[in-house]
């Protein structure tokens, strides 16, 4: 017998499209629902050419005010809220299918409606359903695709999640509204370790997709911040992000952002209505090409460091199908009854890739995954055998992966000046003083170390990366400077060769002075003595102390 699936949101364009991946399959037996028929009757059209034998009604259903007594008069065993945004949205489906007893999924990627949907778990297990939230690109596809590249492995050091849609495929009010409901808002992202506090849509980061042009994609608020440090206990970083193609949607959306941080508006949806109408206006720009990259950076099941990347690339406009094959393959399952467990809880983890991957047959997505091991450190590309002649906690310290975590003290001493102390805060140098707790965190990444220094509670931040001349070039917000490593009897001093401000070589007598060393301290501990300081501004800053690793 079919099995009655309910979608509400049918008319819309993640609704629209799970209705086509259940009905090419078989099966089913769907009703379409949503608050106005005229959005379904084209969708009903094209299901009943495409498939004569199904049964594809229309019934009118508002997610707001649903209620058990309504889902029974439908009939239906399952129902997939595919409406939105779920930023806004109450619960009243949710309590609806509970009280029917049906079972519910949605492709909500609101963090709080998914992460808070275990409240409904005891309702839910009492009557003996399934209650899923976030059967989406995040978190139950994400969750999917890293429990195959991370199989087995000792620790995950680092995962990071992007997905960057074409500009031409369809983007409906729903999605653009939710977008904008945390755009410029605190947000609560863990990297360097920690759990802190960043800026919606903020942080943007060059992504690389084989196949597509190079997109940019900033920090997006979604479920997976909370649910992939929760489930894979991820070392240094857990990170979400989302780009548009089109620069200019990009900026705008920057722009909306800062309107929140200058408390301008409270929230950036108050231009949600420009905000679609300009979308709308640039739909025939850029391509209906995009994509969806998950990576993680840790130790495998032989103790070896491993990098792992999965990419997918969407082509003729079958971007749109990637959020809803999730909750397609979840259908599925709780149709096939396989082993799906009552209660309620987010959709991480609840699917395996071999249980999704089928649902891809048929569209135009390309599909790569990529994994290797030992990535020769930084240190040692640039010093060659003479990081072989480094004191042992010297080494490890700048070993590369797995990524360093190392925890000590530091005597740190200020700048004096009003204009050294200008300066410092431009390149985003401490003002602490005195003697204070010192954590530092490690990352290698795409061939250069992201070193960030916690005084206290003050972070400082700087990027190193490799320059020719065998050379170490590190990089202060807009400055940047370059050193030469030297093998000192028990450790390593960095000589200042030459530095650069906004990427303009400086001259020499405006250049700062820099006295670096790193050895090894009577009780084997790593020890640093650091002082910059700069013409005219006097000492920046100055810091010693000691690291155990």
């Amino acid at each position: 017998m079919s099995v009655h699936v309910l979608i509400v949101g049918a008319g819309g364009v993640f609704g629209s499209r799970l209705a086509r991946l259940l009905a090419r399959r078989g099966g089913y037996r769907l009703s379409l629902g949503g608050r106005t028929e005229a959005r379904v009757v084209p969708l009903q059209r094209e299901l009943r050419a495409a498939h004569p034998d199904g049964e594809f009604a229309y019934v009118h259903i508002d997610r707001e005010q649903a209620s058990p007594e309504r889902l029974k008069e439908i009939g239906c065993a399952i129902v997939v809220d595919c409406s939105g945004p779920f930023q806004l949205s109450g619960t009243k489906l949710v309590e609806a299918a509970i009280g029917a007893r049906v079972h519910y999924l949605d492709l909500a990627d609101s963090r709080a409606f998914v992460t808070g949907i275990g409240r409904f778990d005891s309702a839910a297990r009492a009557v003996g359903i399934a209650v899923f939230s976030g059967a989406s690109s995040t978190p139950a596809l994400s969750h999917a695709v890293l429990d195959t590249l991370t199989s087995a492995w000792l620790s995950i050091d680092s995962v990071d999640v992007a997905i960057v849609p074409g500009n031409r495929t369809p983007k409906g009010r729903s999605v653009i509204d939710g977008i904008l409901s945390w755009v410029g808002q605190r947000v609560q992202v863990f990297r360097d370790g920690s759990w802190q506090e960043a800026r919606g849509w903020s942080g943007p980061r060059p992504i690389a997709i084989e196949g597509l042009r190079p997109r940019r994609a900033y920090l997006a608020d979604v479920p997976d911040l909370t649910l992939l440090q929760h489930r894979y206990q991820t070392r240094v970083r857990a990170g979400f992000d989302a780009g548009m193609e089109l620069g200019l949607l990009n900026r705008l959306i920057s722009l909306a952002g800062l309107l929140v941080r200058w408390r301008l508006v409270k929230s950036a949806r108050v231009v949600g209505g420009l905000g679609n109408w300009v979308a709308s206006k640039l739909d025939r720009f850029g391509s209906d090409e995009g994509g969806m990259l998950v990576e993680a950076a840790g130790q495998d099941a032989r103790g070896d460091t491993r990098v792992s990347r999965w990419s997918l690339k969407a082509s003729k406009g079958d971007g749109p199908y990637v959020p809803v094959i999730p909750a397609a393959a979840l259908v599925e399952a709780l149709a096939a009854g396989r082993g799906i467990r009552a209660g309620a809880r987010p959709a991480a983890g609840e699917l395996s890739l071999d249980q999704v991957r089928p649902w891809f047959d048929g569209l135009a997505l390309d599909i790569k995954m990529l994994s290797y091991r030992g990535e020769k450190p930084l240190y040692r590309r640039i010093m060659g055998e003479g990081f072989d002649r480094l004191p042992e906690v010297t080494r490890r310290l700048h070993r590369g992966r797995p990524a360093v975590i190392a925890i000590g003290e530091a005597e740190v001493t200020p700048a004096t000046t009003m204009l050294g102390r200008l300066v410092a805060r431009t390149f985003g140098l401490p003002g602490a003083a005195g003697r204070v707790p010192l954590r530092v965190v490690i990352e290698s990444r795409d061939g250069r170390e992201q070193w960030t220094r916690f005084f206290g509670d003050s972070p400082m931040r700087s990027i190193m990366t490799a320059v020719p001349g065998n050379l170490i070039e590190e990089r202060f917000g807009p400055f940047s400077l370059r050193m030469r490593l030297v093998v000192k009897p028990g450790g390593l001093d960095m000589e200042r060769v030459s530095g650069r401000l906004w990427g303009v070589p400086m001259p020499g007598f405006l250049l700062p002075q820099v006295r670096a060393t790193e050895r090894v301290d009577e009780y084997r501990r790593h020890a640093f003595d650091v002082e910059i300081a700069a013409p005219l501004a006097g000492r920046l800053l100055a810091y010693k102390g000691w690291l155990e690793i």
